[in-house]
């Protein structure tokens, strides 16, 4: 799991945390030193999603067993949040006037460094969840859940072809 330590105070600007569909204009006075405290201060909340999400991820492999995947789908809702909010943190970064100031320009690779890391963490996360709910179905099977006592009715047989 990347674990991201960036020394920040963990707050995110209202353009990250506003609509993906929302056009982003440059602020005049946005700021290379301001577009980078901004994408520390997402990477800090997106690095404590992905600390919870390992953490849940960790109670369920332990023998948390189905209950904990909740916790697992919580956990990965809250990720995907925190990679949204820094998606947009560096959309905004990018517009601004200061997008070619070498400094904003290193804090911004870094952001999409982790964004990129984080969107396969949950990608990954989101197969796992995924092939637990098939095979827990394939176990259960499709006619077990509606009746009482678990025995399913035999499928009728489809009707014959008729013959030219």
């Amino acid at each position: 799991m990347l674990a991201i330590a960036i020394i920040a105070m963990p707050q995110l600007t209202s353009a990250a945390q506003s609509n993906d569909n929302a056009t982003v204009e440059p602020e005049s006075d946005y700021n290379a030193a301001m577009a980078c405290s901004d994408i520390k201060a997402a990477l800090r909340a997106l690095g404590e999603a992905e600390h919870d999400e390992a953490f849940a991820l960790d109670l369920a492999s332990e023998g948390g067993g189905s209950g904990s995947m909740p916790m697992v789908e919580a956990r990965l809702s809250k990720l995907l949040e925190r990679s949204q909010d820094l998606r947009m943190t560096l959309r905004r970064a990018r517009v601004s006037r200061s997008a070619r100031d070498p400094m904003a320009e290193q804090c911004i690779k870094t952001g999409f460094r982790a964004l990129a890391t984080a969107e396969k963490l949950s990608s990954d996360v989101e197969t796992v969840l995924f092939a637990r709910e098939s095979s827990t179905a394939a176990e259960a099977g499709p006619a077990n859940d509606l009746i009482p006592g678990g025995i399913a009715p035999k499928p009728a047989s489809p009707a014959p072809i008729p013959e030219r």
